[in-house]
């Protein structure tokens, strides 16, 4: 397998906004413009679909999973954005703004335990699910019913970050012809639990589930900080931080920060599973992989193991950047989409 390294120095058809005046354009020019064109709604979940006893439509609390559209009359296509853990729809504004001003329609939905999606238990704080592929059947569900009559017969591209980059790689084995090209940044395909073996932690969080605390807050995590260092965060860009960071101490909806014992237990597996060579063969999609170089929360020898079996792959490594690259500072983020654009407009290769 080829590692290719990102080419910061070459010339990108975006130019982001100013770094110093970066809550100044996001507020006076980004979020406006969005607004205008914003269709939101929910994709109602079926009570199947939910955790055994848990209250889909209690009162007060969010129902269904809340979705983003951004349609265009003339596109390019649809980027469906499949984002990670702990984040939400409103995090990816301005990334939302950088495709659709390239000319794609857009598409994003809060998973389950997310922003203004459905909740599967009471702390906020908690991202909770019994079951992986409950977020691989949501993603179908909203492209089927919600993307597809957007679309029409228009392309649909894949972005996927992390936790959503293993949703994502899960979608294409199991529906590999939904997507005509597919982005992976910084895939969660192997948790980094530093000394701790994946099989220990998969024992833990087992004992933990047949004990009835599953829904319990992993013990190596914490609740919501507002206050969280720049130093500490997955961002590279520290005005992206301090951006994001403001909007989400404003709204208890966006103050998931940690994981139940289920999802350790789940994420583990999933990981597993996606990069394991019988399924990861099944994937068709002509993919991108981006590996962050300072990524200290994914493995890459997980991303490389999963690219290295797949048909038509490309492995890219971004130095010099934290987990998010979609928050890098500007000399980065520029050359990075310019490599997303090329890669979705490019014609697939034929064997011959």
């Amino acid at each position: 397998m080829k590692t290719e390294v990102l080419n910061i120095a070459q010339e990108s058809r975006v130019k982001c906004l100013l770094e110093e005046k970066l809550e100044e354009q996001m507020q006076g020019t980004v979020e406006p413009y969005l607004a205008e064109i914003c269709e939101r709604g929910r994709m109602q979940v079926k009570k199947q679909d939910a955790v055994e006893g848990t209250d889909i439509a209690g009162e007060g609390k969010a129902e269904g999973l809340y979705y983003e559209l951004y349609p265009q009359k003339e596109s390019k296509g649809t980027i469906v954005i499949c984002y990670g853990f702990t984040e939400s729809c409103l995090k990816y504004h301005e990334l939302i703004y950088y495709f659709y001003r390239q000319g794609y329609q857009v598409a994003v939905m809060d998973h389950r335990g997310h922003g203004k999606s459905v909740r599967e238990v009471e702390d906020v704080t908690i991202v909770h699910i019994d079951l992986f592929s409950r977020y691989v059947k949501d993603l179908h569900c909203f492209v089927k019913t919600v993307v597809k009559p957007m679309t029409g017969e228009m392309p649909l591209y894949l972005y996927a970050h992390s936790m959503g980059g293993c949703i994502g790689a899960f979608y294409l084995e199991q529906y590999p012809d939904d997507f005509k090209k597919a982005v992976l940044n910084a895939p969660m395909l192997a948790l980094n639990l530093g000394a701790c073996p994946a099989w220990a932690a998969r024992i833990l969080c087992d004992l933990k589930v047949m004990k009835g605390s599953g829904k319990e807050r992993l013990f190596t995590q914490s609740d919501f900080d507002p206050e969280e260092p720049f130093e500490e965060s997955s961002a590279s860009s520290e005005a992206r931080h301090a951006y994001y960071k403001k909007l989400r101490t404003r709204d208890p909806d966006y103050h998931t920060c940690s994981a139940s014992y289920y999802w350790g237990k789940e994420a583990i597996n999933a990981g597993e599973f996606v990069i394991s060579k019988g399924q990861a063969k099944k994937v068709k999609t002509p993919l991108l992989l981006f590996c962050a170089q300072q990524d200290h929360l994914v493995k890459a020898s997980a991303q490389k193991k999963f690219i290295s079996r797949i048909a038509d792959g490309r492995f890219m490594l971004v130095q010099n950047v934290r987990h998010e690259i979609y928050r890098a500072p500007n000399e980065v983020l520029e050359p990075y989409l310019e490599e997303i654009f090329r890669f979705y407009e490019e014609e697939p290769h034929v064997a011959i």
